[in-house]
């Protein structure tokens, strides 16, 4: 996930699965919900890998399970496949023209790479959010793309001249928004692993009770790194909750929005 719009359909999707009390974090590409009995984890995995995400499985990979193929791993790459044809066709709209790159098959040979790889990724994640009626920000795109590839598929092959050929759209369309996802992919990483370091950084202060030898109740401050379980700690309205507690007494309402991952495994 690299945005809101994925945690939103995810978030729709699970939804209309029946899953209750939906939190997706796009961010630290987490999602946690209450499952009915009568939804398989399977079927919800399977479900979000039909709209074009990834859920990671944590169990052992069976190497010898599927033959290795070629493929982008991340959208930097598909970029960098990108560009060079990208650049070649913008060559022809510089005020000397190049000659060979007038002629509308040359310029649809140098688009195919670059519009096949863009629909492998945003028109395959579009179809698929089509059909499970979750329309994503790739359909968008997906769409952009093949109109202008169409359109000037068909200008070439009616022979209609060099106003009716856009496949420098169609591929600039594909490059830079690769190169879009890439970048908001980069910073939303770089964001998650500062927050990393500044929720390892701080502190956070526990009220711990104990007994001294007259059985008389003692509170008093610590970090909570030095708490062990079994330890009783008091917290008081409006406290962060230091530590992963088992309530004893009392009542609470606890906002979970800043729960920790581990925490909230």
């Amino acid at each position: 996930m690299t945005c809101t719009n994925c945690a939103l359909t995810i978030n729709r999707f699970l939804e209309k699965q029946g899953a209750q009390k939906v939190a997706v974090d796009f961010i630290g590409h987490d999602v946690s919900f209450e499952l009915n009995a009568d939804i398989s984890k399977e079927s919800l995995a399977k479900g979000i890998e039909d709209l074009g995400y990834h859920v990671v499985n944590d169990q052992p990979k069976n190497e010898n399970s599927k033959p290795k193929t070629f493929s982008f791993s991340n959208h930097l790459q598909r970029f960098l496949f990108c560009l060079p044809f990208t650049a070649v066709l913008l060559l022809h709209m510089l005020p000397w023209h190049i000659h060979f790159l007038m002629n509308p098959w040359v310029q649809l040979a140098i688009c195919i790479p670059v519009f096949l790889v863009g629909m492998g990724y945003f028109g395959v994640s579009a179809v698929k959010s089509l059909r499970r009626g979750i329309p994503n920000m790739n359909v968008l795109i997906a769409l952009g793309a093949v109109a202008a590839f169409v359109y000037s598929l068909i200008g070439t092959v009616e022979n209609l001249g060099m106003d009716f050929i856009f496949y420098e759209t169609t591929a600039t369309i594909i490059t830079l928004v690769f190169l879009g996802e890439w970048i908001e992919s980069r910073t939303v990483a770089i964001t998650q692993r500062e927050l990393n370091k500044l929720a390892r950084q701080q502190k956070v202060m526990a009220n711990m009770i104990a007994f001294d030898d007259q059985h008389k109740e003692l509170i008093f401050p610590v970090e909570n790194t030095q708490l062990h379980v079994g330890d009783l700690v008091l917290i008081k309205t409006g406290e962060q909750v230091p530590t992963d507690c088992k309530i004893l007494w009392g009542e609470a309402h606890v906002n979970e929005s800043l729960l920790s991952k581990k925490r909230m495994h």
